[in-house]
């Protein structure tokens, strides 16, 4: 044996002794580090059932009160470690993201019903940065949604003549006619909607529907043993493979009905710049074609949705805290003026609208939970462990109504985020963490400003009066994976009738 030869055996010895006494510290580290506080469970079933499935936020909310900032719960051998605060969130979810992005395996949602293909359920592999690069190209920052803005304003105007025409119909204008899905439909594939029962407005508020009922913690005992999706169709309580079946029929065609209409527009030589026909103009392989589909889709399902709920929640507050809807339309009065319409390009002239917009977003939490990362390796927090594999809720509506952040949460108070030492802005937890963050946030920050500010301009909402005696709305919200405010009525009329013409055009 040479010299050199010895020398080389040596190092590799050394290596591996250091490799191993590594693996030994690690380890060490790992049995060392206890797991994040919780109740104690049942044997097997763990915590299964000592969580209400309704409004689970809160449920999780308290168990942070009594744990910690960060705590964990298990059930038939998986691990939920749930985060109640901001500074748990951004140390596991943000500064760890590398090794927590992956997404939870939903056997009902992903393989039966065929949400997997979305960017919302997909784990954190190269086709998923691949669609986010694809959505980057259109809505990365406010200088790329920049081209969308005469359309977020036209069909805001048109939004709002609705509401003017059959106020008592709010909640159907917002679901069906509000910006939300118009907009996005204009942008994602150069359609715009029809007057009347629309078909592709339609389609979006049945696929979000069905995404709602397959995603609600609990509702499907598949999720938790997967097997039981090989039992025959025809045994007792196996009917959500029929429906599963059909929704996944329902899915793949809705997919396609809008690709198909792109392709036939274009075709054609009608089709209207937008996201697909821009990124399908001058050919591309099947493969690319597959992601342009399912990127267009996942911004249709995923943009569409959280936008109503975010809407419905201003008009609620408008009725609840006039002093608000007061004070915001003085500030439009002195910067637009009686002569025109506001525009987004007035958005930084305008500071106390876009606080109302910020704390619409605290105040009524859009996705309470969202969608849980999966931990993809062992990450150490504070001292815990949160093994791989656990389930990881970033809890969005305990940061957001932290009474020591945001003192008094339950009141509206858009001045929060105003003045010197403005409470942190919302954007940052209601759009989702680390490399899950939303990336069409942008998108939606305009939308929602342009649909406020015109609003206000041109609108008076007051609580209903019956019998003389005004009605307060009662404040409450549905579960599933987005939150919506639930049904209440109010009275709307337009602010003056030179306000009117102004908005009728």
């Amino acid at each position: 044996m040479t010299a050199q030869t010895a020398v080389s055996f040596i190092d590799v010895c050394f290596f591996g002794i250091g490799l191993y006494i590594f693996k030994r510290l690690l380890d060490s580290r790992r049995h060392t580090s206890p797991l994040p506080p919780g109740p104690a469970g049942w044997p097997v079933l763990g915590n299964l059932f000592q969580v209400s499935f309704e409004k689970t936020w809160e449920a999780l909310a308290a168990l942070g009160k009594t744990y910690g900032h960060i705590s964990s719960l298990s059930g038939l051998g998986r691990r939920y470690v749930v985060l109640n605060s901001s500074e748990a969130i951004s140390g596991v979810l943000e500064k760890q993201s590398s090794k927590c992005s992956g997404r939870p395996h939903s056997t009902m949602a992903s393989e039966l019903v065929g949400f997997n293909d979305g960017i919302l359920f997909m784990d954190d592999n190269d086709r998923f940065r691949q669609y986010r690069k694809l959505f980057n190209r259109s809505f990365g920052n406010r200088n790329s949604t920049a081209a969308f803005n005469p359309t977020e304003e036209e069909e805001t105007r048109k939004f709002l003549c609705s509401v003017l025409q059959k106020p008592e119909d709010l909640v159907d204008h917002i679901c069906i006619f509000s910006p939300a899905g118009v907009i996005v439909l204009k942008t994602i594939y150069g359609y715009t909607v029809q007057e009347g029962r629309d078909p592709f407005i339609e389609l979006t508020r049945k696929i979000v529907t069905i995404l709602s009922l397959v995603e609600a913690p609990g509702a499907f005992l598949v999720n938790v043993i997967p097997v039981l999706r090989y039992i025959p169709k025809w045994f007792p309580g196996m009917g959500f493979l029929k429906d599963a079946k059909k929704h996944n029929q329902f899915l793949a065609d809705s997919i396609l009905k809008p690709h198909r209409y792109v392709l036939d527009q274009m075709a054609a030589g009608t089709a209207i710049p937008s996201f697909s026909s821009t990124l399908l103009d001058g050919g591309v392989s099947r493969e690319e074609e597959e992601a342009i589909m399912c990127t267009s889709m996942s911004v249709f399902i995923g943009a569409s949705d959280p936008l109503v709920s975010a809407i419905h929640a201003f008009f609620l507050v408008m009725v609840l805290f006039p002093e608000v809807q007061t004070k915001a339309q003085a500030e439009l009065d002195e910067v637009v003026g009686s002569g025109r319409l506001p525009s987004i390009n007035d958005r930084d002239s305008l500071p106390y609208v876009n606080a109302v917009c910020q704390e619409v977003l605290r105040w009524h939490s859009i996705t309470p939970i969202a969608i849980p990362h999966v931990a993809t390796e062992d990450i150490y927090y504070d001292g815990f462990l949160i093994p791989k594999g656990s389930w990881i809720i970033g809890n969005a509506w305990a940061v957001l109504h932290d009474e020591f952040t945001y003192p008094d949460p339950s009141v509206f108070r858009p001045e929060r985020f105003l003045g010197e030492t403005p409470q942190p802005p919302p954007q940052k937890v209601c759009f989702g963490f680390g490399r899950r963050s939303c990336p069409g946030s942008h998108l939606a920050e305009e939308s929602l400003f342009i649909t406020v500010a015109m609003s206000l301009a041109v609108l008076a909402i007051s609580k209903e009066v019956v019998d003389g005696v005004q009605v307060t709305p009662k404040v409450d919200v549905t579960s599933g994976l987005v939150s919506h405010p639930k049904p209440f009525r109010c009275q709307i009329t337009a602010r003056s009738p030179a306000a009117e013409v102004l908005l009728r055009g």
